[in-house]
């Protein structure tokens, strides 16, 4: 496979084959978390809108921050674009080579998930009910099922669609 040669010097072979680039602390980072990141041009290539991915998006920032992780030449880049708490708050729903997860949890061990022999948090049933019964947790209630009363004839379907069509 050939290889591209960075601007730093190194030898470029893909996200996967170099080792990622982990800042010391995570208090370092000072990127921002709301409002439009763009991304320099050789962690995504193309047009500049390709570039500019939207913080308050859900999808934008964890492809943001994927990209970021994977893509950054060095420490300085990671910590003028990404932010701290953004970070914790989404690390565990970012799909990341285990590579790259593997050395910002060894670095950062309070970004790592349970082990499996850890007891996960335990949740209050009581509580839990008690949120899906109160005032609004009809929210995602499907639909009820319409009963054979409720059934148009052809004939009225005919009718309604000519109405319509009118």
């Amino acid at each position: 496979m050939p290889y591209v040669a960075a601007r730093d010097g190194r030898q470029q072979r893909g996200p996967n084959d170099r080792a990622p680039s982990v800042p010391d602390s995570l208090d370092d980072l000072h990127g921002h978390s709301v409002g439009v990141l763009e991304l320099p041009r050789h962690m995504a290539a193309g047009h500049r809108s390709r570039r500019l991915l939207n913080l308050e998006d859900p999808a934008q920032q964890r492809q943001a921050y994927q990209t970021v992780l994977c893509q950054a030449a060095d420490c300085c880049e990671i910590n003028d674009l990404l932010n701290p708490g953004v970070l914790r708050r989404i690390w565990r729903h970012l799909h990341l080579p285990a590579k790259v997860r593997q050395e910002w949890e060894k670095r950062h061990p309070a970004l790592a998930r349970p082990a499996l022999g850890e007891q996960a948090p335990m949740i209050d049933t009581a509580e839990l009910a008690s949120a899906r019964s109160g005032p609004g947790a009809d929210g995602f209630r499907r639909a009820p099922r319409r009963t054979r009363g409720d059934r148009l004839t052809a004939k009225q379907m005919i009718v309604a669609r000519t109405a319509s069509a009118r």
